[in-house]
């Protein structure tokens, strides 16, 4: 992925069951390939939610290297395609609701508002 020329996707963009899951693995791939551009990976947000999922900086870029599809990267990490635990339901929704703003300006910033 290229962050130079395109946009990462929306932290709300659910991976797994997480939010923000799919824009880490954007950064980091972008991150990875060279292309991270003006964005930062991790950025706190990206800790947070690494901290979250028991993953390192290193795992995740790991975990990228080398794959062109979430699954592959899911798998690496241990990680179901989706989850039905109603404890992460709420977490993901509580994660979405504490950065409503963040979100809402990122989205206006990279033309998605």
């Amino acid at each position: 992925m290229d962050l130079t020329k395109e946009f990462p996707r929306s932290g709300e963009e659910m991976l797994g069951g997480y939010p923000w899951l799919a824009r880490v693995i954007d950064k980091c791939r972008a991150y990875v390939d060279g292309t991270l551009g003006d964005y930062i990976f991790p950025c706190p947000i990206d800790m947070q939610l690494l901290t979250e999922l028991n993953v390192t900086e290193d795992e995740m870029e790991a975990a990228v290297r080398g794959t062109t599809k979430d699954k592959e990267v899911l798998d690496r990490l241990g990680l179901p395609e989706s989850n039905p635990d109603p404890d992460l339901a709420k977490w993901a929704k509580e994660f979405i609701e504490n950065r409503r703003d963040s979100l809402r300006r990122q989205a206006e910033e990279e033309g998605r508002a």
